[in-house]
């Protein structure tokens, strides 16, 4: 059976320096313990050029075909199936952006089945399936037509056991794609990795229907032994942990450091992290570990946005946390959010503050994007344009809010942000961070 992976082509602030989808990789890594027999391709609209992928795409060859869409991408995932030629394959979709959206325009865009949450089981039971001509009803976590009626089978069980994933198929991508992008334009080559999934905090923003709210691990030898294969093999110099939150158990992450002093003494990582989950003594275990970067969501410096967000945490809290990272020597960046509804010049110029003060080494600013499902969503739905569609939102940067909402527009408030943020520290800036943020301030 040939099987095509392909994540859409679009447009993102991070373009310059793409990363793998490791979600399709591990996809891949999940049906090949399987049947090892499988012809698998994976196909990354990221690191390919418009015209390339759309030929790719047309002249796919494929009994099954498979794509993964966070919501801005879902626009162009639904036009996948009127771009391939052959028209013999079944279409397959999931990923985050597929949870909380009409299904019917999924299918009338020509896919068969959907897949929703975790889906390296899920994958795996449904070729078996198809493979075998068995009755789709038996595969959970997947919702199809059949008799003219929708049929959703029950919600699949989260993977309890994270260490029974085997690590991505990383050697169907092009890593030196990625890899290459990164020693070019930020001086490093660097790959992400994933070390556990959930996460128990009820940020308002904050979609979880893929990972839930229940945080499972991978134990720290596991976690190792997939870094080793990485700098040995992909001649990686950085990784940076891209979980949901890497440092809430205290515990865990000490002996994590401890495996890592032993097995991988010099390696250089990073990790997402909460202020309010880190203390001084961590963050100086993790240093000597390797950890030479911190990723911090932040959000805010005004304490009535941080409420309204649930966040859980204090200016006085991000603060103290970056003074100790600066003075342990770890890189610290903070995420921020603008485009909040109620958001005042008096709410800014605290976030001002806060950047002031707590002396970032980088910024990442984004539009609040009420998504479909999450909490911000049912507070804010009346203040949504009626022309937004969320199954074709492909401007991952485009507000969504009505015209009078603001006293200031989002993209104005992004640009006062990053524009105070770069005359403060103009000087200080490792210039090769600020491509991290360039697009924010283009007209």
């Amino acid at each position: 059976m040939k099987i095509a992976l392909v994540q859409p082509n679009g447009r993102f602030a991070f373009s310059i320096c793409p990363e793998p989808p490791l979600g399709l990789a591990y996809l891949a890594s999940s049906l090949l313990d399987y049947d090892n027999d499988l012809d698998i391709k994976i196909i990354d609209g990221f690191i390919i050029e418009r015209e390339e992928y759309v030929k790719r795409i047309s002249e796919l060859r494929a009994d099954i075909i498979g794509v993964t869409a966070t919501m801005p991408l879902l626009g162009e995932a639904l036009k996948i199936p009127g771009m391939v030629k052959e028209k013999d394959a079944l279409f397959i979709i999931g990923g985050p952006g597929v949870m909380n959206l009409p299904s019917t325009r999924l299918y009338e865009g020509g896919y068969s089945i959907v897949c929703y949450g975790e889906g390296e089981r899920t994958i795996v039971d449904l070729i078996c399936a198809l493979e075998k001509n068995l009755p789709l009803e038996e595969v959970r976590g997947i919702s199809f037509i059949s008799g003219g009626n929708e049929v959703r089978t029950p919600t699949r069980e989260f993977i309890k056991n994270l260490d029974e994933i085997p690590f991505p198929s990383r050697h169907l991508l092009d890593m030196n794609k990625y890899t290459d992008s990164w020693e070019k334009n930020m001086g490093v080559a660097f790959s992400p990795m994933v070390t556990s999934r959930g996460c128990q905090f009820s940020c308002r923003f904050c979609s979880k229907d893929i990972f839930g709210n229940k945080i499972r691990y991978r134990s720290p030898d596991n976690i190792v032994e997939e870094m080793s294969l990485l700098y040995d093999e992909y001649k990686i110099e950085m990784i940076f942990f891209e979980d949901d939150l890497f440092t809430l158990n205290k515990k865990r992450v000490l002996d994590f450091c401890t495996v890592m002093e032993r097995e991988l003494p010099g390696k250089k990582w990073g990790a997402m992290s909460r202020v309010d989950t880190v203390d001084f003594e961590t963050i100086s275990r993790m240093k000597r570990a390797g950890c030479v970067e911190l990723a911090f969501g932040v959000e805010s410096g005004s304490q009535a946005i941080l409420d309204l967000l649930r966040k859980g945490i204090t200016p006085e809290q991000i603060i103290r946390t970056f003074k100790q990272a600066d003075e342990i020597g770890v890189v610290s960046g903070m995420f921020l959010i603008v485009g909040i509804p109620g958001e005042t010049q008096e709410d800014i110029d605290m976030t001002k503050r806060l950047i002031a003060e707590s002396k970032p080494k980088w910024v990442n600013i984004a539009y609040l994007t009420p998504i479909p499902g999450t909490e911000i969503y049912e507070m804010t739905k009346d203040l949504i344009r009626d022309d937004v569609d969320f199954c074709d939102f492909n401007d991952s940067f485009g507000g969504v809010f009505k015209e009078g909402v603001f006293e200031v527009g989002p993209r104005e408030r992004m640009k006062e942000l990053m524009g105070f943020y770069l005359e403060e520290f103009k000087g200080r800036i490792d210039p090769r961070l600020s491509i991290y943020d360039g697009s924010m301030m283009e007209d």
